[in-house]
Order: structure tokens, then sequence, then C-alpha cells
């Protein structure tokens, strides 16, 4: 068949018209090319806390991986530039601001603790920057109510409250609870929402509240005075680099209660690195499944992991690298749903499409609305048993209140 050669200069000059749109397109959204979406993410790479960046950062890769080999997202690769925080509130926000300003990411993934993000909040907002928070769980992530904020993986302290307070006193027959917690956010939100629950709840209070910081190593003062209150349990809220040195002493000064800690401990480095001390240690898992599950999805991630990264130390992949990856998977299908015409608000507004969402048994589903931007509101307990974790056999039976502000508004 013949084309005119008007018909073909009206052909060519159409596409150069779509191609000029969509490089027009491109040049007005901070972060979109033609070609590549440019996401910033910040978390501790150094440091004491560096397990919880290390491991989101490679979750993140890997996630990216697979989704710029499967074609990217319509036409386009996302790229990802990382930044250390180390831990650090004023590090996060001078390490947001650079990514923001100077790179000019089109979002921002969340990749730290609650400390440092809490850092990073106020700017983002008033920047409007869609800012996606896989491992922080303050309530500051989603108080106030903030179009651009969105909390994936982990759940908001309150929840913990909630789970950690029914846990202790009906499955552990908890009397006389012992808390100790670091000074930062993440274990005062935990110890802080846990001691509100059980009040509320139970009529009861800890009988015994303790404080370190981030890097100490000597706890024997702290557990000392825990020995003195006679406590049935022991809850240790904070980072695992602490926990495990925690774990150790506790047993080495005689004290024989049940322990209990954050998320952040059920790791297979507390078993490496406490020995005999984390049998009978509990916590919250925030997935479906365990590292070493059996369950198809998860040893496709751990094989495609592990290829990833063939040198990797004890306990990783780690939460953090199950929680990054199941979130970027989460990003890229709210960018998908933006469609090929991007810009943050469409971003924003796909992501509140989400009911029930998941890439596979690895991640917890994800559901986002238009009034709230809670992702996750699923917990499970884990044990030490026999030098592994194992599942608690236990279910909540309170429904959780935390989405109750956010339907009153």
């Amino acid at each position: 068949m013949k084309i005119s050669k008007r018909r073909m200069l009206s052909a060519l000059a159409a596409g150069c018209v779509l191609a000029l749109t969509d490089v027009a397109i491109a040049q007005n959204v901070n972060g979109v090319t033609d070609t590549e979406i440019l996401i910033g993410s910040h978390g501790p790479l150094t440091g004491p806390a560096a397990y919880i960046g290390l491991g989101a950062r490679s979750g993140l890769e890997l996630a990216v991986e697979e989704i710029n080999s499967a074609g990217g997202i319509h036409g386009r690769k996302l790229k990802v530039l990382f930044e250390d925080d180390g831990f650090s509130p004023a590090k996060a926000l001078g390490a947001v601001k650079k990514l923001v300003e100077d790179n000019k990411v089109f979002m921002i993934f969340g990749a730290s603790g609650s400390n440092p993000t809490i850092g990073t909040l106020d700017y983002l907002r008033e920047e409007k920057v869609p800012t996606y928070v896989s491992l922080a769980s303050a309530p500051a992530v989603t108080h106030p109510f903030s179009h651009y904020l969105f909390r994936g993986a982990t759940v908001e302290a309150r929840l913990y409250g909630e789970r950690f307070s029914e846990f202790l006193v009906e499955y552990n027959k908890v009397k006389r609870l012992a808390i100790i917690a670091g000074t930062d956010e993440l274990p005062k939100n935990e110890a802080d929402a846990t001691t509100r629950e059980m009040k509320k709840n139970y009529n009861m209070e800890p009988v015994i509240r303790v404080e370190y910081k981030v890097g100490d190593t000597d706890f024997t003062p702290q557990l000392l005075k825990i020995r003195d209150a006679n406590p049935d349990l022991i809850m240790i809220n904070g980072n695992l680099t602490e926990a495990v040195i925690i774990v150790r002493q506790a047993r080495e000064l005689g004290l024989k209660q049940p322990l209990f800690g954050s998320g952040t401990m059920v790791d297979n480095a507390m078993i490496a690195k406490a020995g005999a001390a984390a049998e009978g240690f509990m916590g919250p898992w925030f997935v479906p499944h365990f590292i070493d599950s059996t369950q198809p999805d998860m040893v496709k991630f751990r094989e495609a992991w592990n290829k990833l990264n063939p040198n990797a130390p004890v306990g990783r992949p780690n939460i953090f690298d199950y929680m990054a990856y199941g979130d970027m998977h989460v990003v890229a299908e709210g960018l998908r749903r933006a469609g090929r015409d991007l810009t943050r608000d469409k971003f924003v507004a796909a992501l509140e499409t989400l009911d029930n969402w998941r890439i596979s048994e690895v991640a917890q589903p994800r559901t986002f609305t238009d009034w709230h931007h809670v992702g996750n509101l699923n917990i499970q307990m884990m044990v030490v048993k026999d030098g592994k974790w194992v599942p608690v056999p236990w279910k909540p039976s309170r429904e959780s209140a935390v989405l109750d502000d956010f339907r009153k508004k």
C-alpha cells in the first residue's frame, strides 16, 4: 500500500509533537525524564543502627532491579539515590534537602528509623514532596494527616501499644512488667504506647521503667534496678545492637524472666550473637512469613536476594530488607496507576486506590484511602525456640483503634 508524502509528513509531525509533549512533561516534573524516574532515599549506613539502612537499601535494590528488568514504569526505569543519615535527625534532614533541592528527586522513600525520619517530615510536608515511609513507626508520619505522607510496612506506635499490652497481659499473664527502653523515638513511642494501653485496658502499670541511649554497651545499672523490682517479664524497646548486649547481660546477672522486644530484634543475628541467652525471646513480626520460611514466594525472594548479595553478614536478609523490598513494589504500582503523564499529585491519588494490594506473600497487603495513609495493621508474634524463630500461636482479640482518629475527621 502506497503512503502519500503528505500523510507521511503528517504522521512524522504528529510523532514529533507527542515526543516533545513527553519531554515537556518530564521537564516540568522534578525527577521525571522521558526515560527515568528518580527517587531519593535515606537510612543509616554507618553507626550502631547501620543494619537498618543497609538492609533497607538492599531490599530497595532488589525491587528496583526486578521492576526495571520487567520494563520499568511505562517505559521509564527507576533510579534510587540513597543517602546515609547516620541515624541522626539533623543528618537525615540534610540528606533529604540535598535529594530534593540539588538532585531534584520525584519523591522520597523513607528507609530509616523513627528518630531520623521525624527530623525530615515538616520540611517534606511544606515542600509537598510525596514521601513513602517504609520503616519508621512514629505517629508523626501519619499524624496530622498529610496528603503527601504514606506509611508502608511498619505499623504505628499506637498499634504496638494495643498488641503488645494484650499479648503481655492476656497471653503471658504478666502482672509486673519491667521496661528498658531507648531514649530515641522508636523505643520511647513503643514503651509509652504499651504503658498507656495497659492502663486503659487492664488498669495496670509497669513496676519500673529504665532508659538507655543508642550506642550504650553496659546496661548493668539498669538491669540491677530491674532485678530489684522483681518483674514477671522484661520488655526491651529499641534496636538490635543494644538488645543483644542487654539480653546477654540480663542472663549473666541472673535475670531469668521471659524477655519481649521490638520488631527490630526479631532477627537471626539475635540468635547468632546472643546465643543461648536468646532462647525464649519474643517479639513482633510484620510480614506474613519469617526469613527461613519454605513458602514459595519467600524462597524465591531469598534466592534472588542472595544472588544480589553473595557475601552477606549473619542475620541478612533481615526485616528491613523485606519491608523495603515489598514497599518499593508498592511505590512502583502507584507509579504505574498514575500513568505515563506522571505528576506528584497523580502519584498520590494513585496510591490512594490501593486496596489490599501486595506484590506477593513476601509482603503484607497495603490499603490506602483519601482519608488515611496507614498501609499495614498486621502484627504476629515470634519466639526463639530451640535456636530458631517460630510463630507464637496467638491472635489479638481486640479491634485496633488506630484509624479512629482519621475517621472522626
